[in-house]
């Protein structure tokens, strides 16, 4: 069942049920235990009233029995009521509807079955005048009148049920007009429309956070849709550069009239077909790291041995510049994260460590660990950032203006920032304590 209304509806009623049910149970409990307390009470005083009757009136065997067996009753209930005198084991007296035989063979209070209906029966012993009451009352009297109370009881409530089930009907419908509203006004929005939610009355308590949390997730959408309109345009900003390159050169290659000429036309080409490959390869990195990654994407990595692995895979892009590649570790360490994003984020780091450092120069991983943190840096000996630069180099396309001269599109370090913060993580830009170079660290929290 979707409807709120409709389970609050149902909840409310089967709640009513069981109260309405609860209170007509202890009300016919309160009842019967009363009614049984003023009965009782009244049998054992109405057999002390006929032992004391008997003994003024000096009953005898017989005497008065025709004239109470008589069916002359004042009230309809007196034929329910039966009684009987007996002295020394012989009937003196008992009313019309009393059997000639005893009604209890013991003392006190008993439930007898005489002629096939159910009886309350309370037996009084006179041992001073050899005398024994038997008073008797049928149980059907004690049961209509606890039913007669109890109805009387709830019927007051009965008649008032419809209105009360109007009164919560109109009361959970009303309580619910301000969902109602709300979700008339966001559907009322343009898709366009990332402004935070003003609902314009006065908003209950427990509609506060989902306001709380839509008015989030337009913003999130709207600063992510910003970004991607950006991106889009620097995007084909950039691209538009390597394209008419291309066109150029091909030109060229149509007009050469050596065959020199168009080789270099070709091979020029070739270069700006592979600037625009590694761009969009860098822009389909982009689109695939997920923003909203989170903690259940996780998988225990191994960082050491993913730095062992792109350290065997690039040496021998290291070795065609003679440049030294090293690892520094102490032990295995081992973080919660995406692998794919870590394999890409240290890649690229170590990608463009090889890319800016000069023939015969040094690469260093080094992964070391404090109280809060595990560090992964890498390091190297090329020409380092200006620290005024540090911090822009992590903005999409952005290349500083001493590295035009070599190939790239501007991308890395800013994938290599989103995927460092996904994590949880820091990057930091520092100068080797040599002066030499540029050291790139993350600090991934334990």
């Amino acid at each position: 069942m979707k409807s709120i209304q409709a389970r609050l509806l149902i909840w409310l009623l089967v709640t009513f049920g069981i109260l309405w049910s609860a209170i007509t149970y202890t009300t016919y409990v309160q009842s019967t235990h009363e009614v049984e307390e003023i009965f009782d009470a009244q049998l054992a005083q109405a057999a002390a009233v006929l032992d004391q009757i008997s003994l003024l009136g000096n009953v005898r065997n017989g005497q008065t029995e025709k004239q109470l067996e008589q069916e002359i009753y004042g009230h309809r209930y007196e034929k329910k009521i039966a009684f009987q005198i007996w002295r020394n084991g012989t009937l003196l007296l008992r009313s019309a509807n009393a059997p000639s035989v005893p009604m209890a063979a013991q003392s006190g209070y008993s439930d007898q079955t005489i002629n096939k209906a159910h009886w309350r029966v309370f037996s009084l012993e006179d041992p001073d005048n050899n005398r024994r009451i038997v008073v008797g009352e049928l149980y059907e009297v004690r049961d209509e009148l606890v039913t007669e109370i109890t109805f009387n009881s709830l019927y007051p409530l009965t008649l008032f049920l419809p209105v009360l089930l109007l009164i919560i009907w109109f009361g959970v419908r009303r309580s619910l007009r301000p969902v109602r509203t709300l979700a008339t006004q966001v559907a009322r929005r343009s898709p366009s429309n990332l402004e935070p939610v003003k609902p314009g009355f006065n908003v209950p308590t427990e509609i506060q956070p989902l306001i709380k949390a839509l008015n989030s997730l337009f913003e999130k959408l709207r600063i992510a849709f910003e970004h991607e309109r950006l991106f889009t345009a620097d995007a084909a900003h950039e691209l538009r550069t390597p394209l008419a390159s291309i066109k150029t050169q091909a030109q060229v290659a149509l007009r050469a009239t050596t065959d020199k000429d168009r080789a270099h036309a070709l091979q020029q080409i070739i270069e700006g077909v592979n600037r625009s490959t590694h761009l969009i390869q860098q822009l389909i990195t982009t689109a695939r790291l997920d923003p909203d990654l989170t903690e259940h994407d996780f998988t225990q990595v191994n960082l050491t041995e993913l730095a062992r692995q792109l350290l065997t895979e690039l040496d021998s892009e290291a070795r065609q510049k003679d440049i030294e590649l090293s690892l520094v570790a102490e032990q295995e360490q081992v973080i919660p994260g995406n692998r794919a994003a870590l394999e890409f984020m240290l890649r690229n780091l170590l990608s463009n460590a090889l890319r800016y450092t000069p023939e015969t120069g040094q690469v260093t991983v080094k992964i070391s660990t404090d109280a809060e943190h595990i560090a992964l840096s890498v390091t190297d000996t090329g020409p380092g950032i200006p620290p005024a630069e540090r911090e822009r180099v992590f903005e999409r396309f952005y290349r500083g203006e001493d590295m035009q001269h070599i190939v790239g599109s501007g991308l890395g370090l800013s994938i290599v920032k989103r995927v460092v913060k996904l994590h949880n993580a820091t990057i930091h830009l520092e100068q080797p304590e040599s002066g030499i170079g540029l050291r790139v660290v993350v600090r991934f929290p334990k």
